[in-house]
């Protein structure tokens, strides 16, 4: 799951630029359009982080008893870093998607 995210959220850039050369070589209005795909790409990839993040917490919850201490569930650091860029990506993505072609 972790390397699907991060294979996602690299692509949502590597559109981004694709939109982009397209934009300067063609008509802005491709750099805008493939902005809707940027966006697309990064909310999947929430999506997968989410569901990941879920299945390891409930994982770890379930092997929790009442003898024990609750375990440090939190997620790593590497997975905090890569959800704030999966969060600039859809907001990037929106602004790309609404004014990409004003840019040109």
């Amino acid at each position: 799951m972790q390397k699907k995210s991060s294979l996602l959220l690299v692509s949502a850039w590597v559109v981004a630029l694709i939109g982009f050369i397209l934009g300067l070589a063609f008509e802005p209005h491709w750099f805008a359009r493939f902005g809707s795909l940027v966006v697309l790409l990064s909310l999947m990839t929430e999506y997968i982080l989410l569901h990941a993040e879920l299945n390891r917490l409930y994982a770890g919850l379930a092997k929790v008893d009442s003898d024990t201490d609750i375990p440090d569930l939190s997620p790593s650091k590497w997975h905090k870093k890569k959800v704030w860029v999966a969060h600039f990506t859809v907001v990037l993505g929106t602004f790309i998607w609404g004014f990409g072609d004003l840019v040109f």
